[in-house]
């Protein structure tokens, strides 16, 4: 059976997704005008890896 939390969660997955790949958007951007010629698969290869890092930084730290 699932916990409170988890059915809270799942409840927000869409809105979790969507703040999430509006946090891809800005870094993919900001790449975009600091890299020329950025290569967009490249870059978001290297975003989700940062955002995994920061993840796994917050988790780590409770």
């Amino acid at each position: 059976m699932a916990s409170m939390q988890e059915i809270e969660l799942q409840r927000h997955h869409k809105e979790l997704v969507r703040d999430v790949k509006s946090l891809v958007e800005k870094y993919r951007r900001a790449m975009d005008w600091d890299i020329p010629d950025n290569d967009e698969r490249e870059g978001d290869k290297v975003i989700f890896e940062a955002i995994q890092k920061a993840l796994d930084d917050i988790k780590d730290a409770d």
